[in-house]
């Protein structure tokens, strides 16, 4: 159990919510399976697997949970097909076309002759409450995904004041001065990622990947006046991620650094491993995530 990404929404300084509580609740509207004519459902799951009792796992002041959801697959070149086959045999029986209005009808019942045999695609997205930091940290590179289990844990726990990080030019400022000085800060390194984009109206975006962010060339596209929107980094040799100027975190991969730690770790079963990773995830991510707080805050209140 690794994330590979953080989406990262700011709690409430008074936030606090009991891990029992917090399972009763999400047991309370549970994933069930979508029904013949539905095209897809929600809900929470155990992040144990399928036969987990527990729906919340606890490490310290961090508090481990999924959402499940189940989507209906039925292509529209599936149901185009179908409805050419019944038009053209309405065109045969009556020698005449089928008017627009019944066309839109006839896809309608359809879809809905076709929905209990589609295939259903599941989805599972872990998601944690770092008290701490009071942040709540979602494994999904969408802040789409992302703003929809939010909406979730609305619907499950009422209001709770989850605020998301938008785009920053500021943060974006502090990115390209890096890039422009020739290195980071806060123990962070350059990694091989970097986007680029023109902050003028339509202006144009440049994505390289296993670039040397030093090159020449990436120092004449800040020269014409390119800001950074998206910069690969590691920090203290022990994370590497992509962020970007709105604090979404994607492609975190441990190094050997935290990841040999596990291989002194006792783990006799699948949760001990679960509750072992997500130990050591929750307290890497959480220095990092105030490494960043630490530089970025900073120079958005100087801004």
């Amino acid at each position: 159990m690794w994330f590979k990404n953080a989406r990262l929404f700011q709690l409430d300084e008074n936030f606090s919510m009991d891990t029992h509580a917090l399972d009763d609740a999400l047991k309370s509207k549970p994933l069930k399976p979508c029904g013949p004519q539905q095209l897809s459902s929600a809900g929470w799951v155990s992040p144990f697997g399928p036969e987990g009792e527990l729906f919340v796992l606890q490490s310290g002041q961090a508090q481990l949970f999924c959402l499940g959801e189940e989507e209906k697959i039925l292509p529209a070149s599936v149901v185009n097909h179908h409805l050419e086959e019944k038009l053209a045999a309405i065109r045969k029986e009556t020698g005449t076309p089928v008017g627009r209005q019944h066309k839109t009808e006839l896809k309608q019942q359809l879809v809905f002759e076709l929905l209990p045999q589609a295939f259903v695609k599941p989805k599972r997205t872990l998601a944690y409450f770092d008290n701490a930091q009071k942040l709540l940290v979602v494994d999904s590179s969408s802040q789409n995904a992302a703003e929809n289990l939010v909406s979730h844990l609305r619907d499950t726990l009422g209001s709770i004041k989850a605020t998301p990080f938008g785009e920053s030019s500021a943060i974006a400022s502090v990115m390209t001065r890096w890039l422009n000085q020739g290195h980071a800060e806060g123990g962070l390194d350059f990694g091989h990622e970097l986007v680029l984009e023109d902050p003028k109206e339509n202006g144009g975006v440049i994505r390289a990947r296993k670039v040397d962010m030093l090159a020449d060339e990436m120092q004449s596209h800040l020269d014409n006046g390119y800001t950074v929107k998206e910069m690969g980094l590691i920090f203290n040799d022990r994370i590497e991620f992509v962020l970007g100027n709105d604090l979404g975190v994607r492609k975190i991969k441990f190094t050997d650094v935290v990841l040999d730690q596990l291989d002194h770790a006792v783990m006799e079963s699948d949760a001990q491993m679960l509750d072992t990773h997500f130990t050591l995830l929750s307290l890497e991510l959480r220095e990092l995530f105030k490494t960043l707080f630490g530089i970025f805050i900073i120079n958005l209140a100087a801004i």
